[in-house]
């Protein structure tokens, strides 16, 4: 006799991977909320270490009755990740490093060299669809401002950072491997995002919510709200998995924001001054 709950027999299983990290947690949430899934979520730690609010809440309640499933895998272990991903149909890679630790070995261990095995992985246990948490700011250079930019602008020749230099040398691969054993891929470039569980404001206030300004305090960003980076995912995986879509979408990086640059400086006030602090 089959013990499943009732229904979960309709549903598709995925992965996320880094499914502990803030977006993942909101994607993970909201493929629960779906109904469409069970969500497999994969990270570093040895258990899942809910939060109160987790334990009862959706997740705990997917937890315990088999929707979901936590399992502790390196990106950076081939089979584990192989054993992780057997029986998935879509895999969201949102792993990465802390992108604050401006360190080039650790961003290209997880990114250029957990990348790889992500992909064979799902080639070796024939996933159909591979959605890549990448960054808008691959197209960066760090000194010229980019206004208006689409996905047609290039590569910097010279990267600010080891994080943005190792995630675009991430999403090549991911894109190479679109259409590659019938796997299908997409990349997702979110810009700054904020939301419920942001490190934004834990920043902030380690500061005392004194921020000095270098410079002009001219420089823009385009921030975004977290459950807009989710649903750039979730139509991702819808778009791939027609025929149209995948011709049309696989294999190609997309920057989602909210449409809405500001001055990042009037963005950091704003939540300052909600904290109580003074401009």
């Amino acid at each position: 006799m089959d013990a499943s709950p009732v229904g979960q027999e309709a549903r598709r299983l995925c992965a996320v991977t880094g499914g502990r990290g803030f977006m993942a947690r909101h994607l993970v949430a909201a493929l629960l909320r779906s109904g469409d899934w069970c969500v497999r979520i994969t990270d570093l730690a040895p258990n899942v270490a809910m939060e109160p609010d987790e334990d009862d809440g959706l997740l705990g309640a997917a937890l315990r009755d088999g929707r979901a499933t936590y399992i502790s895998v390196d990106v950076c272990q081939l089979a584990q990740l192989t054993q992780a991903l057997e029986g998935v149909d879509t895999v969201f890679h949102t792993a990465t490093a802390d992108q604050i630790k401006n360190n080039f070995n650790l961003h290209y261990k997880v990114n250029v060299e957990g990348t790889p095995n992500v992909i064979e992985a799902c080639n070796k246990c024939k996933v159909k669809t591979l959605i890549y948490t990448s960054s808008s700011g691959v197209v960066f250079d760090g000194v010229h401002g980019l206004f208006g930019a689409d996905e047609s602008t290039p590569y910097p020749d010279k990267f600010p950072d080891a994080y943005t230099q190792t995630k675009a040398e991430a999403e090549k691969l991911v894109m190479r491997a679109n259409g590659i054993d019938e796997l299908l891929t997409c990349c997702i470039r979110p810009g700054s995002i904020f939301g419920p569980g942001d490190t934004l404001v834990p920043t902030l206030v380690s500061y005392g919510g004194m921020m000095i300004i270098v410079g002009d305090g001219k420089n823009c960003d385009d921030f975004v709200y977290v459950e807009n980076v989710v649903h750039a995912h979730i139509c991702a995986e819808k778009t791939l998995s027609t025929k149209d879509g995948a011709k049309r979408s696989g294999g190609k990086t997309y920057f989602i924001t909210n449409m809405e640059p500001v001055n990042m400086w009037d963005f950091i006030y704003m939540v300052l001054e909600e904290l109580g602090y003074k401009r």
